[in-house]
């Protein structure tokens, strides 16, 4: 019985690693904001090529890190639950894509958030079932749809403040994960 719960116990383990990482950030980045804020992304400024890495992890508020955390969560468990090098390399893929993407593309003047790395693994989930439409990928794209169907209204969302780069680039790097992984 209980090797039955280990993959279950590691996808739940992995899948909200970068969550707490998230929350972790955004609870010290309260102690210090002006240092936290420094982790955001500037377009195209080759100081802030580094923080292709970071700007996930930085939130405005908690409002903001809240809408993330969830999904991030639940996306990132049904990725895990594959396997954790999948999980890990898929996440690697849509920081690299995604980041180059919103660095090279945007349009916002600072770039905070995860929801690139949401609309990665959203894009990895659908991506898989359709590449490969077996069970497990083809509940798991269902699951999410019915969940995240909004999602589609906010991939080109253009308005103050909000990354359209970060959400279309995130998303490219995750089908580009379930190319990698599939193929």
């Amino acid at each position: 019985m209980s090797e039955d719960l280990n993959p279950l116990l590691l996808a739940l383990g992995q899948g909200g690693v970068l969550a707490l990482l998230c929350a972790v950030c955004h609870a010290l980045g309260q102690l210090n904001p002006t240092s936290y804020y420094r982790l955001a992304l500037t377009p195209r400024d080759m100081n802030s090529v580094w923080r292709i890495a970071s700007y996930p992890l930085v939130h405005i508020n908690l409002r903001h890190l809240l809408f993330n955390l969830l999904p991030l969560i639940i996306l990132g468990i049904l990725i895990a639950a594959e396997n954790t090098a999948s999980y890990w390399l898929t996440s690697a893929v849509i920081l690299l894509v995604g980041g180059w993407g919103t660095w090279l593309f945007s349009t916002a003047d600072r770039v905070v958030g995860a929801s690139g790395l949401v609309f990665g693994y959203w894009g990895y989930i659908l991506a898989r079932a359709a590449l490969e439409q077996n069970s497990f990928w083809l509940a798991a794209a269902g699951l999410t749809l019915l969940l995240y169907a909004g999602l589609w209204s906010n991939l080109m969302k253009i308005e103050g403040g909000v990354s359209w780069a970060a959400h279309f680039w995130g998303l490219i790097g995750g089908i580009g994960a379930a190319l990698l992984i599939a193929g």
